[in-house]
């Protein structure tokens, strides 16, 4: 299990991120969202130990990651970036990780690369964005750790290989009970593979729950009174956002439950429908309104 304990970090003209608090349980996969600049990479890289924070505290099973060699042995980390390796030669970034990582698996290594076809001989320098992307994720998942943390894994590729690497890591969080924090602007694919979604903004956690919470709580509702709404409507507390098309409504909430059901049918709701609702449009309508 993954603990993050008022977790904080400033820079010189900034509070990246301020007094997270987060648990991730062992085998879930977590989707890290929100907008540029938002603080994802700063939480990610505070976690991993790579920036060390103001105040607050990151453990794996119990044990604090800062300093601690041990503890990083069971933590992989693609960052968004992968600059350090640029002039090498894939084959010697292999050497490298098995050097590393007491866990890397050369053969498990091999065999996702079945499926990539990444030329061993060629230098990073020589590989498309895409083609970067899924070393990296190879790199990292062969290391066979039991904490991965993924910043933008799927950038620049295309949807066919997307689908692949989505796979890999699926079939590996199920094998191995791998537990699994990714951040990507891509949200159709956190909501085809997350257990678990944080909408993060101006460095702040401003949700935190299941995929299935989410889904349930939040909707779009379409809603057509049997004369007029009330004075009121569209400024009801339990709602995000309302707009007026003809005679009916359509109102962004993010508590669909019976209580506003009943509400809406004793201030003569003739006709509510509700539709389910992107993740992309959480998000929107989370931090936006």
């Amino acid at each position: 299990m993954l603990k993050i304990n008022n977790l904080s970090k400033s820079f010189v003209d900034k509070e990246a991120i301020k007094n997270i608090n987060l648990t991730v349980n062992k085998g879930s996969i977590l989707g890290l969202v929100g907008p540029n600049g938002a603080g994802k990479s700063t939480l990610l890289r505070t976690i991993v130990d790579i920036y060390t924070p103001d105040t607050g505290s990151v453990t794996l099973d119990g044990e604090n990651i800062e300093d601690n060699p041990s503890i990083k042995e069971r933590i992989g980390y693609m960052g968004d970036r992968n600059d350090y390796f640029n002039k090498w030669k894939i084959k010697h970034i292999v050497k490298h990780y098995k050097f590393a990582y007491v866990n890397f698996d050369e053969e498990k290594f091999n065999k996702i690369n079945e499926v990539f076809q990444i030329p061993l001989n060629k230098k990073v320098t020589k590989l498309s964005k895409g083609n970067i992307s899924r070393l990296f994720f190879m790199l990292t998942l062969s290391s066979n750790p039991d904490l991965l943390i993924l910043d933008e894994p799927t950038s620049g590729l295309d949807p066919i290989v997307k689908r692949k690497l989505l796979k890999i890591l699926v079939d590996d969080v199920f094998e191995r009970e791998t537990t699994v924090i990714i951040s990507s602007h891509n949200l159709s694919d956190l909501e085809s593979i997350c257990d678990h979604i944080v909408f993060i903004n101006d460095g702040e956690i401003i949700k935190d729950n299941s995929l299935d919470t989410l889904k349930t709580d939040m909707k779009k509702l379409q809603i057509i009174f049997k004369e007029n709404a009330p004075e009121d409507f569209e400024h009801w507390k339990e709602f995000l956002h309302v707009d007026k098309i003809g005679r009916s409504f359509n109102a962004i909430t993010n508590c669909c439950n019976e209580e506003l059901m009943n509400k809406l049918k004793e201030n003569g709701a003739l006709f509510i429908e509700e539709l389910d609702m992107s993740l992309e449009d959480m998000l929107v309508y989370t931090i936006e309104h």
